[in-house]
């Protein structure tokens, strides 16, 4: 009989992980089966480019069924209940599924209403109609004060806050907007970002574009009457538009099931990504709580260890390899300029330089995204 692993969460980690066992495994040796409900696969890092009309949202967007390869069961399904002293997870659809291998892949979710205000003015590209949202808002803009920020830590893809503000202050430029309009930047730690070779590189540009920031700027509320965000530490910004990422936290079933840390996230060894003491329960992606980037090529790595760790184990064979918190990350600096973000656990990344060849790379990624990395392939 083959071993049942079962996947929860058809997001960029679950598809990830699926794929890539499946390349791993034989059918005889391995059942691989996904439960999620997701009836389209978007790519989210598109979404900063999507804001500013600069690419076609269409591409971004595939059925999610049509991205798992042949050979994995697909059960289109909400999660209701994990046992993993039972070795069993319930959906509803009413499924009571048992595993030898369990695979929790459920990412975040956001949760706009830990933000007094926040539903009632604030905007953010982290989904497809929000992102279309704030294009129809960039578009209609004529000048003014803009804020952007993230509401908390963590989120994913933490780059794109920064991201979307390089990109802004090219498209107010192009449109004669520049001089019309302060730009403030607002973040939760004492610095612009939270990798700190990265921060002072980030740092430095945004000082020479007339960036204002507000470094350890936790928000507390937002005053959509008054146009103002306000800090815990006390502090306020007014603003004419305000784009802030939503705080994120782990999926509801986490926490429910007892699995999850007080963000609703999975604590796992960081270095063999099991749950506890089981060794035939892992998380991957954004639902563990594990100091690396929340970012689709994080799960990339992951999925790579864990998918020859469980072929190893299911083969009779032994796997001695350890996990070691590799990412590597493109991010857009501005037009046609980007930066390559390589690190792990014990490798800070390098950010010394921009260029034309990385920007190629966030571009296209989607592309690469869709063809090879979900596939498994890559």
């Amino acid at each position: 009989m083959p071993a049942r692993v079962l996947i929860l969460g058809d997001g960029d980690a679950g598809t990830i992980m699926a794929n890539k066992l499946r390349f791993h495994t034989s059918r005889k040796d391995v059942e691989i089966t996904v439960v999620g409900n997701s009836k389209n696969h978007y790519f989210k890092p598109d979404g900063v480019h999507i804001s500013f009309n600069m690419l076609d949202y269409k591409k971004s967007v595939k059925p999610t069924e049509f991205l798992f390869n042949y050979g994995v069961n697909y059960i289109a399904d909400t999660v209701t209940a994990i046992d993993v002293a039972n070795h069993s997870v319930k959906t509803a659809g009413g499924k009571n599924m048992n595993y030898d291998y369990l695979i929790i892949a459920t990412g975040d979710r956001f949760t706009p209403e830990d933000i007094p205000g926040y539903s009632e003015s604030a905007r953010h590209f982290y989904n497809l109609d929000h992102a279309l949202e704030l294009q129809k808002e960039l578009k209609a803009f004529k000048g003014g004060k803009i804020v952007i920020g993230q509401a908390s830590i963590p989120i994913m893809c933490p780059p794109a806050p920064y991201e979307f503000t390089f990109l802004l202050d090219e498209y107010l430029n192009f449109h004669g907007l520049r001089d019309k309009t302060e730009i403030h930047y607002v973040y939760p730690i004492n610095s612009v970002f939270t990798i700190p070779n990265v921060a002072d590189y980030i740092s430095k540009k945004m000082e020479e574009r007339g960036i204002i920031t507000h470094t350890l700027f936790n928000v507390d509320s937002i005053d959509p009457k008054n146009k103002k965000v306000q800090s815990l530490e006390g502090e306020s910004v007014d603003y004419d538009l305000l784009v802030m990422i939503p705080p994120h936290r782990g999926q509801k079933v986490i926490s429910d099931s007892g699995l999850a840390d007080d963000g609703g996230y999975i604590n796992v060894d960081k270095n063999r990504l099991n749950y506890k003491d089981y060794d035939n329960v892992f998380a991957v992606g954004d639902a563990t709580n594990l100091p690396v980037s929340k970012a689709g090529a994080t799960a990339h790595f992951e999925s790579q260890y864990l998918s020859n760790k469980i072929a190893a184990d299911t083969s009779g064979n032994v796997y001695n390899e350890l996990y070691e918190g590799d990412v590597a990350c493109t991010t857009v600096t501005g037009y046609e300029k980007g930066i390559t973000l390589f690190f792990n656990y014990n490798k800070p990344p390098r950010a010394n330089f921009d260029s034309k060849f990385d920007y190629f790379l966030k571009w296209q990624s989607a592309d690469t995204f869709f063809s090879s990395m979900v596939r498994g392939i890559a």
